[in-house]
């Protein structure tokens, strides 16, 4: 959809049937992929609004994330449809404020999910070493953190080698603030101060994150507009002028880029539990006894059954694994239904964070708004515009787990998990 390229596809796979025509005459370029993105984005906010306050799949409204498959479909394809009928005023102030707003947001929850990753997967090494005793796990930890330090040496002395020219320097400012806060961080996570105040701290996860923020440095000089040499402009970027390097950026930045998406997306939405506070109906417990606890709904057949073993069980009359066992009926009655009495994760934030990761990947793929509709091939992340939000992500990583590691120590008294 960035170029006219897509929109003659289309026209040729359904034989001349869907022919797009937009108010303006152009359908093709950054409005192009915002109304598709749009689209996907609208019906992402109304699965959220119809799933609100749903906390288990004996809610009828249940069904609207766990099937209905078809109808959902068809709805986002009559949305991606009409949103060719609006007029492009609208998408220009779309693209500039709210999808930007929203991939801003949407990065945020990338770092946090970063950071969080980083200390889970060392915590992993460091139980399965002290559980099972085997010295594979430590030095499994020590190799890996070895590595993302060899990482970060090596692309920081390429950026040096093939970016930071004479006259570039903006490219040299980049890399050695990114080598400086990388340093820093990784002293701060080794301190002893911060050691007795946060146990989890080490240079496992510290390497993790200067690695991260070493390739985002390298991706973003590596995705810089080449400098035009017969304008007297330093050439910055040499691998630009590369028909292998060009090739070779496109297709690990595409990997790269759906990778680390299909992460985000998945992992924010089922973890909501740890971002928003969702009700769990999950625990048994016995029934009121107060006489001014009123039902206000009159209860199913199931429910005063369910109601009559946990006061049994309460009682003594039966043993507590009796409520296991009606459970496993009712679950084999509805197919194993392992979301009965509570839903694994929060329907309406999941819509949340697709709404916001398409938004993202609007932006991902209009170079943030930066894209010709005359070019024939379009390289994701080649934009000035490209370049600042990858080297400011990289900041704002490094800080964000800087702030996990200082933050035990400057506020002892809050609790930190």
């Amino acid at each position: 959809m960035t170029t006219s390229w897509g929109i003659d596809l289309v026209k040729r796979i359904s034989w001349g049937f869907i022919s797009l025509k937009c108010p303006e005459g152009v359908c093709y370029g950054t409005l192009a992929v915002h109304r598709m993105c749009f689209s996907l984005s609208l019906w992402h906010l109304i699965l959220g609004a119809l799933t609100m306050g749903v906390v288990d799949s004996r809610n009828p409204r249940a069904k609207v994330q766990n099937s209905l498959w078809g109808i959902k479909f068809v709805g986002w394809v009559v949305l991606a449809v009409l949103s060719f009928l609006i007029p492009s005023g609208f998408f220009e102030f779309y693209s500039k404020y709210i999808a930007m707003f929203g991939a801003a947001i949407f990065l945020l929850i990338q770092l946090v999910l970063l950071v969080d990753f980083a200390y889970n997967l060392a915590e992993a090494c460091i139980d399965r070493w002290e559980d099972t005793g085997r010295p594979l796990w430590r030095n499994l930890l020590v190799s890996g953190t070895v590595v993302m330090y060899l990482a970060f040496a090596a692309m920081t002395v390429v950026d040096y080698v093939f970016f930071a020219a004479e006259g570039c320097g903006r490219n040299q400012f980049f890399i050695t603030a990114n080598m400086l806060l990388c340093i820093v961080v990784s002293v701060i996570a080794i301190h002893p101060l911060v050691q007795e105040a946060n146990l989890k701290s080490g240079l496992a996860q510290a390497g993790m994150v200067t690695a991260y923020a070493t390739y985002l440095v390298t991706s973003a000089l590596a995705g810089s507009p080449p400098g035009d040499a017969e304008k007297g402009e330093p050439v910055c970027n040499p691998l630009a002028k590369m028909a292998g390097a060009r090739a070779t950026m496109a297709v690990v930045g595409a990997f790269f880029t759906i990778g680390a998406i299909c992460y985000s997306t998945t992992n924010a939405a089922t973890k909501s539990s740890t971002l928003i506070r969702s009700s769990n109906n999950s625990d048994y417990e016995p029934l009121s006894t107060e006489e001014s606890a009123v039902p206000l709904t009159q209860p199913s057949n199931a429910q005063l059954r369910q109601n009559a073993l946990r006061d049994a069980v309460a009682s003594g009359a039966l043993p507590a694994s009796a409520l296991d066992s009606a459970a496993e009926e009712e679950g084999e009655e509805d197919g194993e239904d392992d979301e009965r009495f509570g839903v694994q994760y929060s329907y309406t934030f999941f819509h949340f964070v697709f709404c916001l990761a398409s938004m993202y990947a609007a932006m991902l793929l209009t170079n943030w708004n930066s894209i010709d509709s005359n070019d024939s091939v379009i390289i994701i992340g080649r934009s000035k515009s490209a370049v600042w939000v990858k080297v400011v992500t990289s900041w704002l990583c490094i800080l964000l787990y800087s702030w996990t590691l200082v933050g035990p120590v400057v506020l002892p008294d809050r609790e930190w998990s």
